[in-house]
């Protein structure tokens, strides 16, 4: 009406539009029901991703019940394992300690693998062999980077130096490292080349051809799709043995060091062992739905393992010097008193040696030294002295 009063013949051309605008696109339309507004699929496919992605992240993709919460709670006592069994004054090999600190690269598989066998497959990783098996190749390399780094320590005779760094162990961390990268690129790649759910690992490398085994006159049974592939089997039993012969090293590292503590973490290692038996005899029996509750078992033996192990590891270092103390940065005279500021002054080293561990190597120049003179006999007698003295120190 104000557009008519005001300029009449734009007021026209203004109404024309919107004519025009309403007969191609009504402004009044019935007003639709709430749930036509709302698309349920789409609201259903976004809360079943979140799902997913929240089982995801639980580990072994056990988000709905106990099993999902300890495997994550299971992470940071690990990590204080670590913290502990690097301390300095422990002369742990740094081989061994780098294994230690590669299963963080298996527990990252886990839930990068994991994520994909959920999205791409709608199965859980026990169920996929080739990603379940690619991930498990992590977990043995960590056992043997382990266990073949306190062996070299214990055949050479020798602790690792106090101050050593991990540059020589370049090598073996680039290998180590390329290996992570292969599955990780892998279990990405996978599925675009149009490797399925239940493709074997490693292509089923040393399994019998399926005439052979029809052929054959034992009364074999025809295994379920989501059975392991032999080179997965070979992986879950290299990983168990490793690790006994891991914590077979560790005991020995008592008599090297001089320190008993070390078959303290011995012990502290045995539910990881025990967890590792529950997995292979999940696996056995086909990650069957009645055997549930040995994946909660397995998740509670890992809880209990890595505490038990950063318990350990803490009582090895403080018996060779740790002290809370060092936990805070600004701490000058813990920084000071510290092994590798020990090693860098060998004067106050000298004057002030801490622990256990420093006090044993401490003595062994002067063990060596007492043994000398004991063959060397008597020192001679100075010619000063009477003959009385001089018969009485020759006897």
């Amino acid at each position: 009406e104000w557009l008519r009063q005001t300029d009449r013949p734009r007021g026209r051309c203004v109404m024309r539009l919107l004519a025009t605008a309403i007969a191609a696109r009504p402004l009044l339309v019935p007003r639709a029901a709430p749930a036509a507004l709302l698309d349920v699929e789409a609201v259903a496919s976004v809360h079943t991703s979140l799902g997913d992605l929240s089982s995801t992240l639980a580990f072994a993709d056990q988000a709905g019940n106990l099993a999902g919460a300890l495997f994550p709670l299971s992470l940071p006592p690990y990590l204080l394992f670590l913290y502990f069994l690097g301390y300095e004054g422990n002369r742990c090999p740094k081989t061994a300690q780098f294994g230690a600190q590669f299963l963080l690269l298996f527990v990252v598989s886990t839930v990068l693998t994991g994520i994909v066998t959920k999205g791409t497959y709608s199965s859980s990783l026990a169920d996929v062999d080739w990603l379940h098996g690619g991930a498990e190749a992590l977990l043995t390399t960590s056992n043997l980077f382990l266990g073949f780094g306190l062996a070299g320590a214990l055949s050479s005779g020798k602790m690792e130096p106090a101050g050593a760094g991990m540059e020589g162990t370049r090598p073996q961390r680039f290998a180590a490292l390329a290996l992570a990268v292969t599955v990780f690129g892998s279990a990405f790649a996978g599925p675009q080349l149009g490797v399925e759910a239940h493709s074997p690992f490693l292509f089923g490398a040393g399994a019998l051809p399926a005439d052979l085994l029809a052929a054959s006159p034992l009364p074999l049974h025809v295994e379920p799709a989501n059975a392991l592939s032999i080179p997965t089997w070979a992986i879950h039993f290299s990983s168990v043995f490793e690790y006994l012969f891991a914590m077979g090293m560790v005991w020995q590292m008592a008599a090297l060091s001089g320190n008993e503590r070390w078959k303290g973490l011995t012990w502290g290692m045995l539910p990881l062992h025990a967890s590792g038996v529950a997995a292979c005899t999940y696996h056995f029996f086909y990650n069957s739905p009645d055997l549930s509750f040995l994946v909660l078992l397995q998740a509670a033996l890992t809880l209990a393992g890595n505490t038990t192990c950063a318990v350990a590891a803490a009582r090895l270092a403080s018996s060779n010097g740790w002290t809370p103390s060092m936990l805070n940065p600004f701490d000058q005279s813990s920084a000071a008193a510290s092994p590798s500021a020990a090693a860098s002054d060998p004067a106050s080293a000298a004057a002030s040696g801490s622990g256990s561990g420093s006090t044993s190597i401490a003595s062994e120049p002067s063990a060596a030294s007492a043994a000398a003179a004991a063959r060397a006999g008597p020192p001679a007698p100075a010619a000063s002295a009477s003959p009385t003295a001089r018969a009485y120190a020759t006897a």
